[in-house]
């Protein structure tokens, strides 16, 4: 074969177009598939930022008209929690522990369903232990 119609081919926007596409979408997948466990871990601190080991954390589920809750963890000792049944990609998740009270519902969308999120800012109890 000639090699001036393989190198007029491959600049041919007929050509190149279509296989920049399919690089990009079969990375995507790739991507989808080695991040797609359903792994939500964050942490839990009180206002002055020291972590709150037995904490609740609960996993709520967000859909058109309601927040049904899917599942609840623990915190340990150092205020760490890892929710590893998440399927959804549109989710809230709260955080309470008797005597120190609840906090704000964090709204986490991500890009697809399951996607593994490592939460930047922690959910925050507003009181102090006693």
């Amino acid at each position: 074969m000639n090699t001036g119609v393989v190198s007029r081919a491959m600049r041919n926007r007929f050509v190149v177009v279509p296989l920049v596409l399919t690089a990009v979408i079969g990375g995507w997948n790739a991507y989808i598939a080695l991040h797609s466990d359903g792994i939500v871990q964050g942490r839990v601190v009180t206002i002055d930022g020291v972590p709150v080991a037995g904490a609740n954390v609960h996993i709520m589920e967000q859909n058109f008209t309601t927040n049904s809750e899917r599942g609840k963890v623990v915190t340990g000792a150092d205020g760490r929690f890892l929710i590893t049944d998440n399927r959804s990609h549109n989710i809230q998740l709260r955080a309470d522990k008797a005597g120190m009270g609840r906090s704000e519902q964090q709204v986490v969308r991500l890009f697809f369903r399951a996607q593994n999120i490592s939460l930047d800012a922690p959910l925050v109890l507003p009181a102090l232990p006693r």
